[in-house]
């Protein structure tokens, strides 16, 4: 899954314009310009933090798929279907952003489970949770902005 902390994103955008954009930029009025951008964006970094909205609906869906999983495994695997119960029952409610990463762990946790058993065993157990990372990865990708590339490249 897709997670990059806020702040090492805006480190790593403040780095590339100090270290790669500044010394290339040459007019005083566009070195001020960029200095205020930078500026800008090192204090937005510790002021910013990932949507509960979202963390909330990864949690839900994340929970909802391991808990298909953990009841498509019940006959095949029951020691693993009860794993998958017991890790969903110690989830914390709240907040949002640890229920959340709880979840990613169990999700994961589970993948390599199910990778130690037999693929006829695991099938179904398989499917909502690769229905859930396919659906995961969409939610990430849906708040982003449409690409400047073509802008960037012209220069």
């Amino acid at each position: 899954m897709m997670h990059i902390a806020v702040e090492r994103l805006l480190d790593g955008v403040v780095r590339t314009l100090t270290e790669a954009v500044l010394p290339a930029v040459t007019t005083p009025y566009a070195r001020g310009q960029l200095y205020a951008a930078v500026d800008v964006l090192r204090n937005l970094r510790d002021r910013v933090e990932p949507r509960a909205d979202h963390a909330a609906e990864e949690s839900a869906a994340a929970t909802a798929a391991l808990e298909n999983a953990g009841a498509a495994l019940a006959t095949a695997a029951p020691a693993l279907a009860a794993e998958l119960r017991a890790a969903l029952a110690a989830v914390p409610a709240a907040p949002p952003h640890a229920r959340a990463a709880a979840a990613r762990t169990i999700m994961a946790d589970a993948l390599e489970a199910l990778a130690a058993l037999p693929a006829d065993v695991t099938r179904a157990a398989r499917r909502p949770l690769a229905e859930h990372l396919g659906a995961q990865a969409l939610r990430d990708l849906a708040p982003l902005k449409p690409s400047l590339l073509a802008e960037i490249s012209r220069g």
